[in-house]
């Protein structure tokens, strides 16, 4: 693959937007990345996702201005919709997805570490919805469900830049580290959750998504299939016997 770098070890993928240095998303990228997540969606070997971009400069610039440009209103709708399944493919993974984020990560580039479960971000992070900017709308319905609604207006009408210590402070971000210790930080925090029961962290992450809008009956019910589904799986009694015998358990994904 020219457009993404990957690498799979130890139950982490690491997946890398190999546009260099801004790490611009092309037809081409798409092209690449999206098939290559849905692949990923059955891979029961890999428990956690890392996305980042290549270099310090920029984890992703946003969307390619030049393919914008060329839009008509005959075909807007059909850019629209390729283009927003890099961000929709990232949010429905069934593994979380850890956006470590190394630098400007403007317009379509701020919509995908939305999608992204975690945001882990360097020193040098810098974040701008972008679109009033250029004339465009981009990021209020992922960043309204994840920040509220004043905060969103504030960011998105402004069309301002966050720097990575306002998004830490915000709770945008998970934690803040230099650009040096970018990735080895996402490692950890991946690393962590890959070491907890697979098949619950899973159920975890689409219980938390499909459970957002519902009324507090129908997302009980959910949640509570969710603890069935897991107490019957071979990791819940493994982790049972383990506590009992002061042991650390390791799970299988079954």
């Amino acid at each position: 693959m020219k457009w993404i770098k990957t690498n799979i070890e130890n139950h982490i993928c690491i997946i890398t937007i190999n546009n260099p240095p801004m790490n611009i998303l092309t037809k081409e990228f798409r092209e690449e990345f999206v098939p290559y997540m849905e692949e990923l969606k059955t891979r029961h070997d890999v428990r956690v996702i890392i996305l980042t971009g290549e270099g310090d400069r920029a984890f992703c610039a946003g969307a390619d201005l030049n393919e914008e440009g060329e839009l008509t209103p005959e075909t807007v709708l059909h850019f629209l919709e390729e283009d927003c399944r890099i961000y929709d493919v990232v949010n429905e993974m069934p593994q979380p997805v850890i956006a470590a984020v190394n630098g400007y990560a403007f317009g379509g580039g701020f919509e995908l570490i939305l999608a992204c479960d975690i945001r882990i971000m360097s020193d040098q992070a810098k974040l701008c919805a972008a679109g009033v900017k250029v004339g465009l709308v981009v990021g209020p319905t992922r960043l309204v469900r994840l920040m509220g609604e004043a905060y969103a207006k504030e960011v998105i009408l402004t069309g301002r830049t966050v720097l990575a210590d306002e998004a830490f402070q915000r709770g945008l971000a998970s934690k803040v580290v230099p650009q040096t210790s970018l990735i080895n930080e996402a490692l950890n925090w991946a690393n962590m959750i890959a070491s907890r029961a697979p098949i619950a962290v899973r159920n975890a992450k689409d219980t938390i998504q499909k459970t957002m809008d519902l009324e507090w009956q129908e997302a009980m019910k959910y949640e509570l299939d969710a603890f069935i589904t897991c107490q019957n799986t071979r990791d819940h009694k493994h982790a049972i016997e383990s506590f009992f015998n002061k042991q650390i358990p390791v799970f299988q994904g079954r």
